[in-house]
């Protein structure tokens, strides 16, 4: 099934009209990165899993190996859905784009690159302080859960969270639901809404904040404050992360989160008394 997903997605590139067939160089980079990501990702994803991964009944290489396939396949379906509706809908790439159309760096290169590593810094700013005075004070740090494998693990876990959630939650996720609103309504200019796109970013925030809050319930126990504080935390994150890939392409989007992750998963945690 997965690879008969692949197989169709492949056929819908092939399909592609020359306007989009450019994007072809793009596809590949993207791919690549997000797939060297999940590799880098599992020595840490076995460390934070514990016990818990070999009490499922299947084995390890087997698990892996399906977890692997599955997740490569919603890459390939991510990377397709970005390139080809966010063409339509004024969502791009425009690093990568200028780069390989032979341009060279953007004019606004610099301005988007300084403010998607303050915004990134300014997360992890955020997070600390949520942790110090919420999840500190209510339940065990959040941020000392998330240390607990070695620093070279953490280290090599942000690209995952910076490159695979950034294609997986803005490139398609967002895009697929700002297309929606775009096919209700849309603007003179043919482009979808401020209304249209704000509300794809709020939602796909909510669905990976409860998303995450269900997968660390069983490590972690919430309550209201904390879950207030969570959920807070990621709406701010995940509306500054799609703003940015809105307004300055998915690139930006990659670079705020991956500057994030990195500072929490490895500067922060290795900082704070465990």
């Amino acid at each position: 099934m997965v690879y008969l997903v692949i197989y169709s997605f492949w056929k819908g590139i092939e399909n592609m009209n020359s306007k989009t067939a450019m994007n072809w160089k793009i596809f590949w980079l993207i791919f690549m990165m997000a797939e060297i990501s999940m590799f880098a990702a599992l020595p840490y994803s076995l460390s934070i899993s514990g016990d818990l991964i070999y009490s499922l009944g299947t084995s390890l290489p087997l698990l892996l190996a399906t977890q692997f396939a599955q997740g490569t396949a919603l890459i390939i379906i991510s990377i397709v859905t970005g390139l080809y509706l966010g063409n339509k809908l004024g969502l791009r790439t425009p690093l990568l784009k200028s780069l390989f159309q032979g341009r060279g760096l953007p004019a606004n290169f610099k301005s988007s690159l300084k403010i998607s590593v303050l915004l990134g810094l300014f997360l992890s700013i955020i997070m600390l302080l949520v942790d110090k005075f919420i999840f500190s004070v209510y339940m065990n740090s959040l941020i000392s859960f998330i240390s607990s494998p070695p620093l070279w693990q953490r280290f090599m876990y942000s690209f995952y969270a910076g490159i695979v959630e950034e294609i997986i939650l803005r490139y398609f996720l967002v895009t697929i639901l700002v297309w929606i609103t775009w096919k209700i309504k849309r603007t003179p200019e043919d482009l979808p809404t401020n209304v249209g796109v704000w509300l794809s970013i709020i939602i796909v925030s909510i669905i990976y904040t409860l998303g995450n809050i269900l997968s660390l319930s069983d490590s972690l126990q919430f309550n209201i404050a904390t879950y207030l504080g969570y959920i807070l935390l990621n709406l701010m994150a995940g509306s500054i992360f799609g703003w940015l890939y809105w307004k300055k392409g998915l690139e930006s989007a990659i670079i705020a989160n991956l500057t994030a992750t990195l500072m929490i998963f490895t500067v922060i945690s290795s900082l704070l008394p465990m």
